[in-house]
Parts: C-alpha cells; sequence; structure tokens
C-alpha cells in the first residue's frame, strides 16, 4: 500500500538540512550485537522495466512511517515523487519495503529514505539508486553478477583482510569481494543462497592453514551464537550489514535474493527434526518459517514466494527457483519413483513461465548444482546422488528438460551455487543415461566469502562434463579443504548485447577472468 504525501510534508522534507543528519543519534537496542556504522542501511530489489522495492532499516528503533523519495536527478531536482509506506516497528525489527510503481523502463532513479514519527519529527535516512530494467521489446545491453556463500565457516568480517583487484586497486579489510564487484558496475546482482550463515559461529579468531599463509584470521565482530530465535536470524543479516563495502554495494545495486539451507541450518528439508544442539529435537518446519521471516524483513522481496520471474529486456528472463520450501527428505533421494524439489505448484509455474517465455534466453538460478553430488551418504541434498539410473530428484529434473525440448524451448541456460567452488559443465544427451533433453551448460560460482572446498563428483545421469574446474583440490599444490578468502574465492556475471549474444564470465576474488564463454542463441 503507498500514498502521496501532502504538500506540507514534501516542504518539511525539502528543507531537511544536513545538520539533522550529523546530529541524528544512533542507538544500540536492547538484544542487538552488530551495528551499521553512522548510516542506515538501504537497498533495492526485485526491479521490473516499471517498479521496483526500495528496503531500508530505521537504526533509532523508534516506530516512524518509512518514506522514500525518488526522483530521476542525483540531487534531486525537478520532479520528485514522494511515496509514504508502513509504519515500521518491534514486528519486524524496524525494517521496511515500498512498492515503487509507474516508473519508466530503462532508466536511472535516486532515493532518499526519511523515517517519519509526526509531520514535523523526521529523520533523514539512507541514498541509493537502481536501474529499472529494458522494456520488454528493448534490446539494450545488460550485465548481471551471482553470487553466494558469504561469512560461512567461520571466515567473518577480518578487516586485515587485503586484495589486489584487476584494476590495481588494494581493497582492505571486510567483505572485499563486493568493492571488485561495484567495478563492473551490474545492472543487477543475484544473490544465489547462503547469504547468512545461521547455523555457523563465527569465532574471534581462526587459524589459517600454513597452506595458505598462515597466521591468525581476525573476525571483528565475532559470532557466538547458532540462531534459533527471531532475533538471532535478524542478528546475521545485521552481521554481514555491518560492513560498510556490502552496504555501498547495495545502494547501487539492485538485488534478487533467494535462499538455501545455512539460512536456516545446513542441508535441512520440510518434516526433518533437527537432534543436535541448540535444536534439540525442534522441528526444521517451525526454525525455518522463522528464518523466512527474518529473510524477508532483511530483503527487499516482492510478494511472499521466493520462486518467481523477471524479464529484462528483450534477450533475458530471469527464473529463481525455491529448491528448500517444497522438497523431499534428503534420505529418500535415491527412489527411483521419484522425489519432489520443487513441489507441483512450483514445478508447474516454472514449465508453463518457461513455455510463455518471448525473451532470447532463459536463465534459470538454481541455488543448488544439477549434477555436483553434495552431502553425505543418506543425506544427499541437491538433485543427484552419484547414481548413473535417474533416481530421487533427478527424475522431476529429467521431467523439465524433457519438457523443455518437447515445447522447443530455446536458449535455457542454469547458473548455480552452493558446492564452493567455481565451474562450467556442458550437459551432452548423446553420452547420458537418459538422453531426451537438448545439450545445456551450467555455470557455478562461489564462495565469494567463506570456506572453499571440492571438488565433488559429478552425478553421471545426464553426462555432465567439466569445461572448467577450479577448486582447492584442484591447485597445484593442493589447497586445504574450508581455505579463507581470498583463495579460490569466485563471483559469476553474465552479459548479454544487444544483438542477443549471452557471454559468461567467472571471476576470482579480485575481478580477474578466469573463465569465459561465448553463447550465441538458437533462432
Amino acid at each position: 500500500m503507498k500514498t502521496r504525501l501532502n504538500r506540507r510534508l514534501f516542504l518539511a522534507l525539502s528543507t531537511i538540512s544536513a545538520s539533522l543528519i550529523l546530529g541524528s543519534k544512533w542507538l544500540e537496542p536492547a538484544f542487538a550485537r552488530f551495528s551499521f556504522g553512522q548510516s542506515d542501511p538501504v537497498q533495492s530489489g526485485d526491479v521490473t522495466d516499471t517498479s521496483a522495492t526500495i528496503w531500508a532499516r530505521n537504526n533509532d528503533e523508534k516506530n516512524a512511517h518509512l518514506v522514500v523519495r525518488i526522483s530521476k536527478s542525483p540531487n534531486f531536482q525537478g520532479a520528485v515523487q514522494i511515496i509514504r509506506g508502513s509504519l515500521v516497528s518491534t514486528a519486524t525489527d524496524y525494517t521496511g519495503k515500498v512498492n515503487l510503481t509507474g516508473l519508466r523502463p530503462n532508466q536511472t532513479y535516486y532515493y532518499r529514505v526519511f523515517w517519519e514519527q509526526s509531520l514535523f519529527k523526521i529523520r533523514p535516512g539512507g541514498t541509493g539508486s537502481f536501474r529499472t530494467a529494458p522494456a520488454p521489446e528493448q534490446a539494450r545491453p545488460v550485465r548481471f553478477v551471482w553470487g553466494a556463500d558469504l561469512a560461512g565457516q567461520g571466515w567473518g568480517r577480518n578487516p586485515n583482510l587485503e586484495i589486489t583487484a584487476y584494476d590495481g586497486d588494494v581493497i582492505r579489510g571486510g567483505y572485499v569481494i563486493f568493492d571488485v564487484m561495484r567495478k563492473f558496475k551490474p545492472d543487477f546482482a543475484i544473490f544465489a543462497g547462503d547469504i547468512i550463515y545461521a547455523d555457523n559461529e563465527i569465532p574471534s579468531e581462526k587459524e589459517i592453514p600454513a597452506e595458505v599463509g598462515g597466521g591468525k584470521w581476525i573476525n571483528n565482530p565475532a559470532k557466538d551464537f547458532k540462531a534459533v530465535k527471531i532475533e538471532e536470524f535478524r542478528e546475521n543479516w545485521k552481521y554481514n550489514l555491518g560492513d560498510d563495502k556490502f552496504r555501498r554495494f547495495l545502494a547501487e545495486t539492485p538485488i534478487y535474493s533467494q535462499w538455501d539451507d545455512h539460512e536456516t541450518v545446513n542441508n535441512w528439508y520440510p518434516g526433518e527434526i533437527l537432534t543436535e544442539a541448540p535444536y534439540n529435537g525442534l522441528s526444521a518446519d517451525v526454525l525455518a518459517a522463522t528464518a523466512k521471516q527474518a529473510l524477508f524483513e532483511y530483503n527487499p522481496i516482492r510478494g511472499d514466494k521466493i520462486y518467481r520471474r523477471y524479464q529484462y529486456g528483450k534477450h533475458l528472463d530471469l527464473f529463481l527457483l525455491d529448491e528448500r520450501s517444497y522438497r523431499g527428505p534428503n534420505p529418500d533421494n535415491s527412489n527411483p519413483n521419484g522425489l519432489e524439489m520443487l513441489g507441483q505448484e512450483q514445478f508447474e509455474w516454472l514449465k508453463q513461465s518457461l513455455k510463455n517465455s518471448q525473451a532470447t534466453w532463459k536463465v534459470i538460478s538454481s541455488h543448488d548444482p544439477l549434477s555436483i553430488v553434495t552431502g553425505g551418504e543418506g543425506d544427499r541434498d541437491a538433485w543427484g546422488q552419484g547414481l548413473p539410473e535417474v533416481l530421487g530428484r533427478e527424475v522431476q529434473l529429467s521431467q523439465l528438460l524433457q519438457f523443455i525440448k518437447s515445447q522447443d524451448i530455446k536458449n535455457v541456460v542454469f547458473i548455480t551455487a552452493d558446492v564452493h567452488y567455481p565451474a562450467a559443465i556442458f550437459y551432452e544427451p548423446a553420452r547420458a543415461f537418459f538422453q531426451d533433453f537438448n545439450p545445456f551448460w551450467e555455470f557455478v560460482i562461489g564462495p565469494i566469502h567463506a570456506g572453499a572446498f571440492g571438488p565433488n563428483d559429478l552425478d553421471p545421469s545426464f553426462a555432465p562434463e567439466y569445461e572448467f574446474l577450479q577448486a582447492p583440490g584442484t591447485q597445484t599444490p593442493k589447497l586445504p579443504q574450508n581455505s579463507p578468502p581470498p583463495n579460490v574465492h569466485s563471483f559469476g556475471s553474465v552479459e548479454v548485447n544487444a544483438q542477443g549474444e549471452l557471454t559468461v564470465y567467472i571471476h576470482d576474488i579480485t575481478g580477474k577472468v578466469l573463465y569465459k564463454k561465448v553463447l550465441n542463441p538458437e533462432r
């Protein structure tokens, strides 16, 4: 819901001085362990050609209405639209969202956030910008980045971390990869899950393996708990938002958010009972519902579903999947009769959305890899389980691939994450156990800032073959598993030019290109 403000409030907002900004008090809430520095965090997301969602948090932690001013001018000159959002309070941990509509396609907008306690008590918040998507018929070039796996395995915000970016710029402290991503000026970013590790503690110090330099990794701040209560899940999101590089990236780059397991707990599935401490018999469904509340509170997601679709001009359609909420039990992932991964409602939505898409490229963001085997025996967590037969969740994947072929849906590409190493995988039906599908590509990235692992085995059902692979176990000499940043850390970028040619890049943490694949569309 949104309402336009009256002229008196417009004038009040317009005359707020810089002294108010500098004089604002930043209060530490009773539970909060992590702060955001001297600015309220802001971000935009779920951008379309005519709409966007603005998110912000009131760090004063007082009941107030979120008010957003938007303009086509960075100086907010000329026409300014003002939208008054809902009241933020303890119910949403003082986070709020405003859905902007009626925007122009392919237009850069600038926004300022204000917190209105009354008509004459208004505090300024953060500022940001975003660019709307091109209209469906527009064929302008588009560039986006995608990443996953942030602050996992105890590798948190280290003030001593230092890298030299691909352009020679030295970047120091915290989540350095976000300053690198900013250099590419992406139209948007996809966060493909594990953007918090609610189930991982972050100690104040951690030993760095000798093979990657040795010494002490310093976490400032540390995080001494695993999340069970809603306040603890919220604190995990605050931990990451306390990094200035991450906040700066979010203020400039619209995002599309998904989730995977660590937003809740490792490898969880609906119906699971969590026996280990600190869960002590808690249902994964109850824990996930709490985790999902925090996810939606701290991300600019529009609506109430994690799976959704966004068209970005003539040549690009994005399909964001939710492979946590509807899956069957991990121990049953060898069932010859099949096992749910998407749930029937999401599965039918995906098939029909792919069939209806008029975009040149259909990019499916699957936070779990298609053929890389994850989890231990009896806990196979992704699509595959390592056997050549089509079993478990692969039955649903085979049905999807078969549908794409039978409906003559062209130019489908998968981007994935989760396994903490980058790879490019080609699928060729002629050599596969199951052959009723068209050849396709899967591109894998990560971690952006967590432990690096791998490589893992490939499930042979659809004949995957690595064209590119870089993991601790493939290096010479081999690096230890759970290597900290900046070792074997990566993110991906995709460019679609005006002619519809799609290029995928895999970058290391410095932005250097490790791998490039140019794909020409099938007309």
